[in-house]
């Protein structure tokens, strides 16, 4: 005859068991809420690492209107033209129409060409052991590279790289990134910021930290031009070398420092509210601009300028949690501005299968697309049809 009385204590002591746990439940559940309160109490109290600077963003450029901005698809048919370089910063020719652009592995890739134009496997031209991001030809056919871990390079045609300038004024060039070159040999470049790297802090705080330098080939001296850049990124020269741009990519602008005329030494605005963060700009032989536009306008970006409280809370969180919400949008956007600043056209992907462009080059019938880590990987074209 089975212990019914051994059955009936052990079945209670079950039900108390069960009557238990949704207490020490309920308790294990308070316990973590109090931790997660205490950490987020922690962590607004914790003061900021930055002093943010409120700004009214304007309102961007809608790509439905009936303007230049307006969405197309001219991008989206893009044509692969080299995957050697995961990431081709920028792009440049030399005289025989080679392409060469760098990666962010520190290599420099030649790409040749066919009778027909068609695209030949990818050669390593040389190694900077850094990030080449700006390059382009001089007149003995060196190449020059801004470099944004070395500073200002020339690299000859052997592959033997000279360090030209990685200090101005005594202090360190901090982020070196694009470039072009003048008839007299003069190359101007840009100084991103003295952050010395692209940081989430420095789009939330809102402060200009970039510069515009000159180097002399003559004297081999680097000289300031213009401070106080929000971001300065792409560098190019005007067609009568009168003036030369530079694009500040966190205030979505290019602007305007003149070389000669009544206006020399002076600076001006030359396009502003642009649909994204301008990165390179090239010159055709037209005279007229293209503008890489890295990532789309990001409207969380927008708003955060207008609090600084929230920039403030924003630049506490660590960055590897914000890489995502600072990743490019997936819509390919190049834009075309002729020399007095107007916008001509823009050219996008809005399938995002070609995106975070960084170069659009126009060579021989052909817009060609180089991007950074982040965007699209490899080297593209498009037709130049209108």
């Amino acid at each position: 005859m089975p212990n019914t009385q051994v059955r009936s204590v052990k079945s209670t002591e079950g039900v108390n068991r069960i009557k238990r746990s949704p207490r020490k439940i309920r308790r294990l559940g308070l316990s973590l809420l109090a931790v997660i309160l205490l950490g987020v109490i922690v962590f607004l109290l914790v003061p900021s690492p930055i002093e943010p600077v409120k700004w009214l963003a304007p309102t961007a450029p809608s790509f439905q209107k009936a303007d230049p901005w307006k969405q197309n698809n001219k991008l989206s048919a893009a044509q692969l033209v080299s995957d050697a370089p995961q990431f081709p910063e920028f792009i440049t020719f030399d005289k025989a129409g080679q392409l060469y652009t760098g990666d962010s592995d520190g290599k420099i890739y030649k790409v040749p060409f066919d009778a027909e134009g068609n695209p030949q496997k990818a050669q390593v031209f040389a190694d900077t052991k850094g990030t080449p991001n700006g390059l382009k030809f001089d007149a003995k056919g060196d190449l020059i590279v801004t470099d944004i871990k070395m500073g200002l390079l020339s690299i000859n045609q052997s592959g033997s790289i000279e360090v030209l300038a990685n200090q101005v004024n005594g202090k360190p060039i901090y982020l070196a990134n694009e470039l072009d070159i003048a008839q007299d040999g003069s190359i101007y470049f840009s100084d991103t910021s003295n952050y010395g790297r692209v940081t989430f802090k420095e789009i939330a705080e809102n402060k200009p930290h970039g510069r515009l330098l000159k180097y002399d080939p003559m004297t081999k001296q680097t000289t300031v031009l213009l401070e106080g850049l929000y971001f300065a990124n792409g560098v190019a020269l005007s067609a009568d070398g009168d003036y030369v741009l530079v694009a500040e990519s966190y205030h979505y602008q290019l602007t305007r420092y003149w070389l000669k005329g009544p206006k020399k030494g002076t600076s001006d605005i030359f396009a502003d509210n642009l649909a994204g963060f301008p990165d390179n700009i090239t010159r055709d032989e037209q005279g007229h601009f293209w503008v890489g536009i890295f990532t789309t306008r990001l409207s969380f970006v927008d708003q955060m300028h207008r609090s600084p409280w929230l920039a403030g809370i924003m630049a506490k969180v660590p960055e590897s949690l914000l890489s995502g919400a600072s990743a490019p949008a997936k819509h390919g956007l190049a834009a075309e501005f002729g020399p007095q600043g107007e916008l001509i056209g823009s050219w996008h992907d809005p399938e995002g299968s070609l995106y975070g462009v960084t170069t659009a080059a126009s060579h021989n019938g052909y817009l060609y697309i180089g991007t950074a880590p982040g965007g699209s990987k490899g080297v593209h074209r498009v037709l130049l049809t209108k």
